[in-house]
């Protein structure tokens, strides 16, 4: 690390492109949301649980509690934040920035992000900023993936001999080789704790039927594992629900795992990554 030099941590994310989510819980006054916290309970709380600025400022909010260093969060999509981002991060005036994306594998959208900073800051800041490199191989990673899955199996005692995993990764705008690689070293490194589970890398598509059912094989519990997010944004839900509907309707026992914004021990470890010299980088690998 940099000793005695001041570090600004920034965590990057697309947004939400369909943020109607967040305006329509937040814009309401104290009386309205009261009544409709009564009148539709179930709904509020799947909206908030599916917000994904709620989400990130939690998550951020969580992880600084762990560091004096200032952190920001930076969102492409949320456009009306971006010159009050720009001010605020030239004023900090600091040594490094690292800027930890909420995706574990390199994308298209961290490519957006990084072109969108290349044009938007002083080349002297730009200078400073350091990228953490894909975390999907690291094993701070991994091992969260792992304790979430064990926490399901515990909890619903399953046998790992009748349990099958299924990863799933959103589909990429981009088919870029790296990102095919980086998932399935994702998957392998995460079921070499389960010596007698077998599992499957499979991507989002349009047609959910692209999912063979006949790779579960005779295995009767399926665990859902989402695998390119760190966040459970409302998008990513409704493709998971899909695929449990699907394989529940084949007499599948279905279970998720929860995405590891939820996890105390990712949280706690996070700058185990970003102090990990070997994830770090001057560069930022564009698509």
């Amino acid at each position: 690390m940099f000793p005695n030099k001041k570090i600004v941590y920034i965590f990057v994310s697309i947004g939400d492109e369909n943020a109607n989510i967040s305006k329509e819980v937040k814009k309401k006054t104290f009386f309205e949301n009261v009544f409709f916290r009564f009148s539709r309970k179930k709904k509020v709380v799947e909206e908030n649980k599916t917000d994904i600025y709620q989400i990130l400022d939690k998550l951020i909010s969580s992880i600084s509690k762990y560091s004096e260093k200032k952190c920001y969060c930076f969102y492409l999509n949320k456009e009306e934040t971006h010159e009050k981002f720009i001010t605020d991060i030239q004023k900090e005036n600091a040594d490094r920035y690292y800027v930890f994306p909420m995706y574990p594998q390199y994308n298209l959208d961290l490519s957006q992000i990084a072109n969108f900073f290349s044009l938007s800051l002083y080349d002297d800041v730009l200078e400073k900023f350091f990228w953490i490199k894909s975390y999907a191989q690291h094993p701070i990673f991994v091992k969260a993936i792992q304790k979430t899955i064990k926490s399901v199996m515990k909890k619903n005692d399953l046998d790992e001999k009748s349990t099958f995993f299924l990863f799933l990764a959103k589909t990429p705008i981009t088919y870029s080789p790296l990102y095919y690689f980086e998932s399935e070293i994702t998957c392998q490194n995460t079921v070499k704790a389960f010596p007698y589970v077998e599992g499957i890398l499979h991507f989002f598509s349009e047609n959910i039927h692209d999912f063979k059912l006949n790779e579960v094989k005779k295995r009767k519990n399926v665990i859902i594992i989402p695998i390119s997010s760190l966040t459970d944004d409302y998008q990513l839900r409704k493709r998971l629900n899909d695929f449990q509907t699907y394989l529940e309707e084949k007499k599948k026992h279905v279970f998720i795992t929860k995405t590891l914004n939820q996890s105390s021990y990712f949280i706690r470890s996070i700058f185990d990554i970003i102090d990990e010299k070997n994830f770090v980088s001057n560069d930022m690998l564009l698509m």
